[in-house]
């Protein structure tokens, strides 16, 4: 017999369920009541019936009061009430109200308490009716959904593809956004596919056929192409159609162009689709000029796995999008837990690589916005001497300038600096002695965008006389990080120029100013990274504890850099003897 006081028990018999209802919410609904019944469902749900105890931590004095009125027992406040299910639902059956634990929760919250096998059913269900609306959007919409479309959205399902958990975690917060990331990343997929396949067959139930002008526009192969058009531009797909900016491409699958943007889920769904099929379908590098150009994006992802720059995520994500194209934005939002675009060492250095992400749009037949990101070059002996290229013009350059030696400086005051100081060499007669042998100046204003990446990858491929590449950074965390960068990149010609951590200790007993000091994340960031040039760099910065900028070290560079030039008129002065 319970200690439940105030209500005959032969309301039972009477046939007065309703009112048993309102008596059960009117009593429970009482203060004290609330924790010891959330802990009921939740042991409950866990084992599916009255099994186990529930507890109350640190009881109160109106939870204690309700549980001994109900129960008949006399617990204290302040410790823990330990609540058997089964007791409880027993009681519960002999009182007035005479329903079970699963009754009772339906009586006051209006719905079923679900077990937590049943909780998985249900999430089963309406994960899989997310992509069952999804497919079933595209079908009518496209008239055709593409295989490959099809077999990746049966992978996301099932949580074996790329942006799984990103895609989960949305779909939990907001169910209509995560459909709306989710349809636009596949109609634009699909879109692009039935492209090139409708160059073939003509897709005739698809939005292709009203669109196909837009996109197709001229064939790699069409006669009307300039034949003087140098072909080191972006990879055209294998079929010959140009490639699509990706703007462009949102446009038409979503009616908005910045629908597929690197920095919105459905523009990161896409992109890891991408690169996996691009990785997937890279043939042997070797073959022939086109596939060594697909190959492109698998080898420029693997080219910085030896630069610690790239082991970890947040030293990718300190690079990437350095671009100033908004498309091209690294990924900033939560780790998806497939997503080896996160995980993956070699996904990491894509995401460092600001090159490396454009190759994957590419491979895809997607172009990127190659006007918005440039690089700043001087060449003294060049007319003007000052140039500033765009990643598209340095693309289409039928040969990359003469140049010897180039000094790649991150600071655009220190870079102008030295154009100042050669300017005024140069008026000196200079220019008339400088040789085209000479070293040019290079300036990536902060981490190297893709069009100076672009730059000095031509010239070390292409250069007549390139000589070695050195690299000047400030020293903090970025800055090695950058460095290290290029310092995986082109192993073969990279030396830091005074960006060592002899020039670091000088330079910092040279200062008589305080300067800005590492904050301790930082110095525990350094203590766990390395500069690929100098084992020892990062210990010493983290032991002295200072930031030592370029500016600081201006006079140092100016000097180096007049030698170069020196030496490069020595040099043509000892050649004409």
């Amino acid at each position: 017999m319970n200690g439940f006081q105030g209500f005959n028990r032969e309301d039972r018999t009477n046939g007065l369920r309703a009112d048993r209802g309102e008596r059960a919410k009117a009593y429970f609904s009482r203060p004290g009541f609330e924790r010891p019944l959330q802990a009921i469902w939740d042991r409950y749900a866990s084992f599916g019936k009255a099994r186990g105890n529930a507890v109350v931590r640190n009881a109160t004095p109106e939870e204690c009061e309700m549980v001994n009125s109900f129960m008949g027992w006399n617990v204290k406040p302040g410790g823990d009430i330990r609540l058997p299910l089964a007791a409880f639902e027993r009681e519960l059956l002999e009182s007035a109200f005479a329903m079970t634990i699963e009754e009772l929760h339906a009586v006051l919250t209006g719905e079923p308490l679900l077990t937590k096998s049943d909780r998985q059913q249900l999430d089963r269900q309406e994960w899989e009716e997310l992509f069952r609306i999804v497919k079933g959007k595209l079908e009518r919409e496209e008239g055709l959904l593409h295989p490959v479309v099809a077999d990746w959205l049966e992978q996301l399902k099932a949580g074996k593809a790329d942006g799984y958990r990103m895609l989960r975690e949305l779909w939990r917060q907001y169910a209509q956004d995560a459909e709306r990331e989710l349809a636009n990343a596949a109609a634009a997929w699909n879109l692009l596919l039935a492209r090139h396949l409708g160059s073939e067959q003509r897709l005739e139930q698809s939005s292709m056929q009203s669109i196909e002008p837009l996109l197709g526009g001229l064939r790699s192969d069409d006669s009307r192409l300039d034949g003087s058009l140098d072909r080191s531009g972006p990879a055209s797909p294998s079929d010959g159609l140009h490639p699509i900016r990706l703007p462009v491409l949102a446009a038409l699958a979503t009616g908005n162009p910045h629908a597929l943007d690197r920095n919105v889920p459905a523009g990161r769904l896409l992109f890891q689709a991408l690169r996996v099929s691009a990785r997937r379908a890279v043939p042997e590098p070797g073959q022939d000029q086109e596939s060594e150009v697909r190959c492109r994006a698998d080898r420029i992802g693997q080219v910085d796995r030896t630069g610690q720059a790239v082991n970890a995520a947040d030293s990718a994500e300190a690079i990437a999008g350095s671009d100033s194209d908004s498309d091209f934005e690294s990924e900033s939002a939560g780790t998806p837990e497939r997503d080896s675009s996160i995980e993956e060492p070699e996904a990491s250095a894509i995401e460092a690589d600001s090159l490396a992400s454009r190759e994957i749009y590419r491979v895809a037949g997607i172009a990127d916005d190659d006007i918005s990101t440039f690089v700043h070059v001087f060449i003294p002996w060049e007319s003007g001497g000052l140039s500033i290229l765009s990643l598209r013009q340095i693309e289409r350059m039928k040969q990359v300038p003469f140049a010897g030696d180039l000094y790649v400086v991150e600071n655009p005051a220190v870079f102008s600096t030295l154009i100042d100081m050669t300017e005024r060499w140069l008026e000196k007669g200079g220019a008339f002695r400088l040789s085209v042998d000479g070293p040019a100046l290079l300036c990536t204003s902060g981490p190297a965008s893709a069009a100076a990446l672009r730059l000095l990858d031509r010239y070390v491929q292409e250069g007549p006389r390139c000589g070695t590449l050195y690299y000047s950074g400030d020293f903090d965390v970025k800055g090695i990080e950058i460095g290290n960068v290029l310092a995986a990149r082109y192993q073969g010609q990279f030396r830091s120029w005074r960006f060592d951590s002899q020039s670091y200790a000088a330079g910092s007993r040279s200062s008589n100013r305080e300067g800005v000091r590492f904050s301790d994340e930082e110095r525990n960031r350094l203590k766990q990274m390395g500069a690929v040039w100098d084992d020892s760099l990062c210990r010493a910065m983290s032991g002295i504890g200072r930031k030592l900028f370029q500016e600081e070290q201006i006079a140092f560079y100016m000097e180096d850099w007049m030698c170069a030039l020196e030496h490069a008129v020595a040099g043509v002065s000892d050649s004409s003897k």
